[in-house]
């Protein structure tokens, strides 16, 4: 297969360390291009490479190569005031319109992780509070589309709750960790090495399978939240 992503290179990857680590402009504007080209300009040629993938997980989520992470981080409202971050991502979501909070996927590559996954952002209290009870009355809906996931490799992740949320006992041991997560989101992670070459979009190709009926699952329970 030709594909528009030809890789992200060791040499790139560990130009995006320097970088990072040198936190200083005159370096960034010194490797400024070669750093576009070897990682942004790459994660968007890989949304224009899955593109029919996502088209058939929802067909109307935002396919734009433009839609790539900057080098360059907003410091204005953290305490971490790095200007540069080493991981570079690309978000496939639905229109802003259609709120905020609504489900998506995205790829990402770091120096020495490469990754993608599907969840929510922004995802409020009330929000995980519904997922909760969506669970409660039926959890095998969400295990048809979070088995899968996980006998792929996949691991949920967020911040869990310090206390155990009522309710808990009730659900199968599986579900117990992810019943008092904060938020809600799936991902694969491999060595950055697999990110090295057009491979990457074949395994990304592969999982997308997978993660369609837990976007399917997302997608419905945001519906109903939203019609409250």
């Amino acid at each position: 297969m030709n594909y528009n992503f030809k890789g992200i290179s060791a040499d790139t990857l560990m130009l995006l360390e320097m970088n990072r680590f040198n936190n200083n402009k005159p370096f960034y504007e010194e490797h400024k291009a070669e750093i576009n080209e070897g990682s942004r300009k790459q994660l968007g040629a890989i949304t224009l490479d899955l593109a029919d993938d996502l088209y058939a997980i929802d067909e109307n989520i935002i396919v734009n190569p433009k839609k790539v992470s900057r080098i360059r981080r907003d410091t204005r409202f953290t305490k971490d005031k790095t200007l540069y971050r080493a991981n570079v991502w690309v978000v496939w979501h639905r229109p802003l319109e259609e709120g905020e909070m609504a489900p998506g996927m995205w790829a990402e590559v770091s120096p020495s992780i490469a990754s993608y996954g599907i969840g929510f952002w922004r995802e409020t209290p009330a929000f995980m509070e519904f997922f909760r009870n969506d669970l409660l009355e039926n959890a095998n809906r969400f295990l048809e589309a979070f088995v899968p996931l996980v006998d792929a490799g996949f691991a949920y992740s967020g911040n869990r709750y310090k206390r155990d949320k009522p309710g808990t006992e009730q659900m199968p041991e599986v579900l117990r960790d992810i019943y008092n997560q904060k938020e809600l989101f799936f991902i694969r992670s491999h060595p950055s090495t697999v990110a090295a070459n057009e491979k990457f979009v074949d395994i990304i190709k592969q999982d997308l399978k997978l993660m369609k009926g837990m976007y399917a699952y997302l997608d419905g329970l945001y519906a109903r939240f939203r019609a409250l």
